[in-house]
């Protein structure tokens, strides 16, 4: 079998035989979403989209930031360095494993979105959901190479975050933000933003894994 695909799975069991990320990272989400449905009271703001990405974004990295630290005490990275795999190939199976938690959550993210500031995007809910999919492909190349990166040092956990978030604001989170405000505002940006975010996508997933494999 394919050892991406094993790497995969390995994922996807580990995290639902205890639910000990996908869990906390829910609940953190509704707490982001329902402090910011009380605390903003500009109309302007709360029906823009902007706030569904910033939950997306704290809360998915928390939960990549999870699995490795998880990796990290269990001491699986080094078995699985030891492996007869290529070092992209570890890349790529953690980032896809990741990349589909990340499905599942943004997906509890998405429908308290709807219900909190009751469906901004109206008729264009479903390709606004199918945005928040494809933004969650470079989160998980990212927030995965930053983790492997800085969990093992003191601190890492938030260092993780420090250098994830200022590279998916910029691109992935920005032209995921313009994808979905066109929804709501029906304005012509929607196909220059989403190929934006392919692009986005496709660069930090290659280029995380060609990191990944001179790195050692």
């Amino acid at each position: 079998m394919n050892p991406i695909l094993v790497l995969l799975k390995k994922e996807l069991k580990v995290e639902f035989r205890t639910l000990q990320g996908i869990v906390p990272a829910a609940l953190m989400s509704f707490m982001i979403l329902m402090s910011l449905k009380f605390s903003i009271m500009d109309s302007v703001v709360i029906e823009k989209s902007g706030i569904l990405w910033v939950s997306v974004l704290l809360t998915g990295l928390g939960l990549i930031t999870h699995t490795a630290t998880r990796e990290i005490e269990r001491r699986t990275i080094e078995t699985l360095k030891l492996a007869p795999i290529t070092r992209y190939q570890l890349f790529l199976g953690r980032a896809f494993g990741s990349m589909i938690l990340l499905w599942i959550l943004s997906t509890i993210i998405f429908i308290l979105f709807l219900v909190l500031f009751e469906n901004v995007f109206g008729d264009e809910w479903m390709l606004a959901y199918v945005v928040v999919l494809v933004g969650c492909i470079g989160i998980a190349a990212v927030g995965n190479l930053a983790a492997s990166s800085m969990t093992p040092m003191y601190g890492g956990w938030m260092l993780t975050s420090l250098f994830a978030i200022p590279i998916l604001l910029f691109t992935v989170i920005e032209a995921g933000i313009k994808c979905t405000d066109s929804l709501i505002t029906d304005s012509s940006d929607f196909q220059i933003a989403l190929t934006l975010l392919f692009l986005y996508n496709m660069v930090f997933v290659t280029g995380g894994a060609w990191l990944s494999e001179i790195s050692d």
